[in-house]
C-alpha cells in the first residue's frame, strides 16, 4: 500500500465545473493548463489502492527478511568467532547509552500501545489491543529494569545486576507470552467492546505485582548473576523458555504466511526473529556492559520498531487510505459525469463554458484584491488552408499538438481553453502589468517559430493574437472576451504574426518598453555606459575609505537616463549580465588607474545583481577585470543584496566563498529592506553591512528610527562586520550615526556621485573635514 495522499476533505465551497476532469487527451487541472489530471480527480492510470499491509520497501518481506539475516550473522560472528576481539570487556555499552536505548525502546512501546489504544474501533480485530497490552507491559518493566541498571541511581532499593535482570526476564517474558497470543488466536473482534478495559487491567495487575516483587521482595527471587562468575543457569534456563515461547509462536506466524492473514505477518514474524536473536544474546553475555548486552538491546530495539510499524499499518494508515480511497473513487464518478459538458472534444482542454466559470472567479478575486488578470485570444493564422488542403483529422491533430504546446509555456495556475474552431482562449490568473502579458506572447511566437510534427510531418503556423486586462478593459467575462477579441482582429489586420493590446496605452507602454531594451542592448555597442563615482567615508574623521561604482546611460537622444528606468529592464531581460561585466571591468581599470596616479582610493565597490549569480559566471567575471587590470583583490568590494543570498542559498554560498578565497571584500547592500536573517549572515562569509538609506533618513524622526539604526549596527558588530549607513546628507546626521556606533558613511554630505576625473579634485577639496565623533564602546 503506498502512502495515502493528503487527507481527504471537503472540496473549499466553487463552483462544482471547477473541479473538471478531462474527457478529451488532455484536460487541465482545476487551475492550470498542463494538468493532465484534474485537482480532485485520481490521475490517468490510477487505480483504487490494493489491501492494506503491502507499503513501501520498509513494509516487503525481503527487507524484513534481510534485516533478521543481517542481525543473525553479527550474532554467530561474534559469539563463534575463535579471536577475541575484547566482546566481553565492559567498554561496548556504558551505562548511559544502555540508559538512552532503553528509553527509545520504552518510548517505543508506548507509542504502540498510544496508536493502537486510541485509534481502536469495535469492528478492529481484538488482538492489535493484545499487542498494545504486551508493548505496554513491557515498555513498564523495562523502565524498572533500565532504573535497576549498574550504575544508575537508587530506584527504593539499590541497583544491582540481579535486579536489572529481574525486570528484564519479566518483560521479555510477558512481551512473547502477548506475541504467542496474537500469534495462534483469531484474528477477529472482541465479543464485548469492554473487554479491552479487562486486558488493560490485567495487564497493569501484572505490571505493578512484578515491580511489588522486584522492589519489595527482592528475597524471594531466585539467584540470577553471580559476580565473577556471571549468568546462573537458572537464568540461561529462563531466556531459552523465552526463546521457545518466540519459537513457537514463529513457527505459527509462518504458517500462517500461507493462509492469507488479514494482518501484516512478515512484520510480526521478523518481530519474533529478532526477540530470539535478543533473548540468544542475553544468555551469552559474562558482564553487563559487554558487546552481547549491546546486541541483545538492540535486536529488542529493532523488533519493537518492526511491531510498531505493523500497528501503525493496521490502525492508522490502512482506514485512513482506504477512506482516500474511497472519496477519491466517488468524486472520479461524479467528474467524469459532469467533464463532458466542460471539456472541448478534439483538444481534451476548457471549452467556453468551463472558462468562464473559472474566468468569472478570478476576475472577482482580483477585483476584491485589488490586482489584475489578463485573457489572451489566439487565431491560427490560415487554418482554413489546412482544413481544404490536408482535411479536417489533420486539422484536429494541429489543434491538439498546437494546446500542448501552449500548455507548456503558461503558469500551472493559468488556464488554456479551446473556444471552438481554431480559436484558443489563455487566462492569465494574476499579473502585475502590460510586460508580463507581452512576454508570454513573445514567448508563444518564439514556440511557434519551431513546426508542429502533425501526421507524419512537419506544419509552420503562425497566430494572431489579442489582449485585454482587467479591470481596465473590463470587470466582466464577457466585457474582457469582446475586447480580447477586437484587439486580436486588430492583430489579424496587421498581418496576422503578432499581437496587440486592446487599450492603446498598454501599446505605448509596452513599445517604450521595448524600445528601451533595445536601446540596452546598442548601448553597450556604442559605449553609451559610463561610471560615476560616490565618496565612502569614515564617519569619525571624513577620511576616504573607497567609492562606490554608479552606472549612467547617456543615451544619444534622451540624454541621461536614470537608472531606476533601465536597471529593471536590463534584469528582467538578462542584459545586466553583459552590462554587470562591463561596469565590473571598467571599475577595476579606473581603481588601478586611480593607483597608478597616485590617488589613494582604498576600494572600489561595485553592485551585482541577482540575475549574475543565475544566468552569469561571477567568479570568472571578477578574476578577468582583476587580471585585465591588475588591480588587487583586496581593492575591490561586491555589493550583494538579500535577495542574492536568498535564491539558490547553496550555489550563492559557494560562490561567495570562492570570491571570499580570492581576497575580494563583500557587503550585503540596503540591509533590512529584503528577508533579513542571522541564518544566512552566519553563513555568508561577509565583511560588511550597507544600512539603507531608508532607515537612515528616519533617525531624526523619532526613537523608532534611532532603535533600528543601532539595532543593525549592534548586531553587525556581534558578527564582527562593519557598517556603512547611505544617504547621509548632513554633518548632523553623519555625527548621529557616528554616536551609535556606525563607522562607514556615504550620501550627499561628502559628496554627490561624479566622473572619475572629478574625484581627484573632489579629494583635493573636501579632506577629513568632519569633527570627530564619540564612537561608543
Amino acid at each position: 500500500m503506498m502512502w495515502p495522499p493528503d487527507p481527504p476533505s471537503k472540496p473549499p465551497a466553487r463552483s462544482r465545473v471547477d473541479a473538471g476532469i478531462r474527457p478529451g487527451p488532455m484536460a487541465m487541472s482545476a487551475w492550470g493548463p498542463r494538468g493532465t489530471t484534474p485537482m480532485h480527480a485520481p490521475p490517468a492510470g490510477w487505480h483504487p489502492e490494493p489491501a492494506p499491509g503491502r507499503a513501501s520497501w520498509l513494509d516487503s518481506h525481503r527487507f524484513r527478511m534481510a534485516l533478521v539475516a543481517a542481525c543473525t550473522l553479527v550474532f554467530l560472528v561474534t559469539w563463534l568467532l575463535p579471536v577475541d576481539f575484547g566482546q566481553h570487556e565492559p567498554m561496548w555499552f556504558p551505562v548511559g547509552l544502555h540508559a538512552a536505548v532503553e528509553v527509545f525502546a520504552i518510548v517505543v512501546a508506548m507509542l504502540v500501545f498510544g496508536i493502537s489504544w486510541h485509534a481502536w474501533q469495535a469492528e478492529r480485530p481484538s488482538n492489535v489491543i493484545i499487542i498494545a497490552c504486551g508493548s505496554l507491559a513491557a515498555g513498564l518493566v523495562d523502565f524498572g529494569h533500565m532504573m535497576s541498571y549498574q550504575g544508575m541511581p537508587d530506584l527504593v532499593t539499590p541497583a544491582s545486576p540481579q535486579k536489572s535482570i529481574n525486570f528484564w526476564l519479566c518483560a521479555r517474558m510477558l512481551g512473547a507470552l502477548s506475541v504467542l497470543v496474537v500469534a495462534f488466536r483469531a484474528w477477529r473482534p472482541f465479543a464485548s467492546p469492554s473487554a479491552r478495559y479487562l486486558w488493560l487491567a490485567a495487564t497493569l495487575s501484572i505490571v505493578a505485582l512484578v515491580y511489588y516483587m522486584a522492589l519489595w521482595q527482592p528475597q524471594a527471587w531466585p539467584v540470577f548473576y553471580v559476580e565473577g562468575s556471571g549468568l546462573t543457569p537458572l537464568k540461561v534456563a529462563i531466556e531459552a523458555l523465552v526463546v521457545l515461547v518466540m519459537a513457537v509462536a514463529a513457527l505459527r506466524l509462518l504458517r500462517a504466511r500461507s493462509e492469507n492473514p488479514p494482518f501484516d505477518v512478515d512484520g510480526l514474524l521478523a518481530a519474533a526473529l529478532l526477540w530470539i536473536l535478543s533473548e540468544m544474546s542475553l544468555t551469552v553475555y559474562e558482564n553487563v556492559n559487554d558487546f552481547f548486552s549491546l546486541a541483545g538491546h538492540a535486536f529488542k530495539l529493532l523488533a519493537y520498531l518492526l511491531v510498531y510499524r505493523l500497528v501503525f499499518v493496521v490502525s492508522v494508515r490502512s482506514p485512513y487510505a482506504r477512506l482516500a480511497s474511497e472519496m477519491a473513487r466517488s468524486q472520479s464518478a461524479e467528474m467524469q459525469v459532469e467533464a463532458l459538458a466542460f471539456y472541448d472534444g478534439p483538444t481534451g482542454l476548457p471549452n467556453r463554458a468551463l472558462l468562464r466559470d473559472r474566468a468569472s472567479q478570478v476576475l472577482a478575486a482580483r477585483e476584491e484584491d485589488d490586482e489584475r488578470a489578463a485573457l489572451v485570444l489566439l487565431n491560427v493564422d490560415g487554418f482554413k488552408h489546412v482544413n481544404d488542403s490536408l482535411g479536417h483529422a489533420v486539422g484536429d491533430e494541429l489543434l491538439r499538438s498546437l494546446g500542448k504546446r501552449l500548455a507548456a509555456i503558461v503558469a500551472e495556475s493559468d488556464t488554456v481553453a479551446c473556444l471552438g474552431g481554431d480559436e484558443f482562449a489563455i487566462l492569465l490568473r494574476e499579473v502585475n502589468n502590460a510586460g508580463e502579458v507581452a512576454a508570454l506572447q513573445e514567448r508563444i511566437l518564439e514556440a511557434l517559430s519551431r513546426p508542429l510534427e502533425v501526421a507524419g510531418q512537419d506544419l509552420r503556423i503562425t497566430v494572431s493574437m489579442g489582449a485585454a486586462m482587467s479591470p481596465g478593459d473590463g470587470r466582466e467575462f464577457a466585457t474582457l472576451l469582446q475586447n480580447a477579441g477586437t484587439a486580436q482582429h486588430r492583430a489579424r489586420e496587421a498581418g496576422g504574426n503578432g499581437w496587440r493590446f486592446y487599450d492603446a496605452a498598454m501599446n505605448r507602454e509596452v513599445s517604450e518598453r521595448l524600445a528601451m531594451r533595445n536601446g540596452l542592448r546598442k548601448a553597450l555597442e556604442r559605449r553609451e555606459f559610463e561610471l560615476h563615482y560616490q565618496p565612502q567615508v569614515e564617519l569619525a574623521d571624513g577620511r576616504l575609505v573607497g567609492v562606490e561604482a554608479l552606472v549612467r546611460w547617456r543615451h544619444p537622444e534622451q540624454g541621461m537616463v536614470a537608472p531606476l528606468r533601465f536597471i529593471p529592464e536590463a534584469e528582467e531581460s538578462g542584459l545586466i549580465v553583459p552590462i554587470g561585466k562591463w561596469i565590473l571591468r571598467e571599475a577595476c581599470r579606473q581603481a588601478a588607474a586611480w593607483r597608478a596616479a597616485g590617488l589613494d582610493v582604498p576600494y572600489v565597490a561595485v553592485n551585482l545583481s541577482a540575475v549574475q549569480f543565475q544566468r552569469g559566471d561571477v567568479v570568472l567575471d571578477v578574476l578577468e577585470a582583476l587580471s585585465a587590470s591588475g588591480l588587487p583583490p583586496q581593492a575591490l568590494e561586491l555589493e550583494l543584496t538579500e535577495s542574492v543570498l536568498l535564491h539558490d542559498a547553496e550555489g550563492v554560498l559557494a560562490t561567495v566563498r570562492r570570491l571570499r578565497e580570492l581576497g575580494v571584500r563583500l557587503s550585503i547592500d540596503d540591509f533590512g529592506t529584503g528577508y533579513s536573517s542571522l541564518a544566512y549572515l552566519q553563513r555568508f562569509p561577509v565583511d560588511k553591512l550597507k544600512i539603507d538609506q531608508s532607515f537612515v533618513s528616519r533617525l531624526g524622526e523619532g526613537e523608532d528610527g534611532r532603535v533600528i539604526v543601532s539595532t543593525i549596527v549592534q548586531l553587525a558588530r556581534s558578527l564582527g562586520l562593519g557598517t556603512l549607513a547611505e544617504g547621509v546628507e548632513d554633518e548632523a546626521l553623519a555625527r548621529q550615526l557616528a554616536g551609535l556606533g556606525c563607522r562607514f558613511g556615504q550620501g550627499y554630505c561628502f559628496g554627490r556621485p561624479m566622473p572619475a576625473d572629478g574625484l581627484a579634485e573632489w579629494v583635493a577639496a573636501n579632506p577629513a573635514r568632519l569633527p570627530a565623533a564619540r564612537t561608543p564602546a
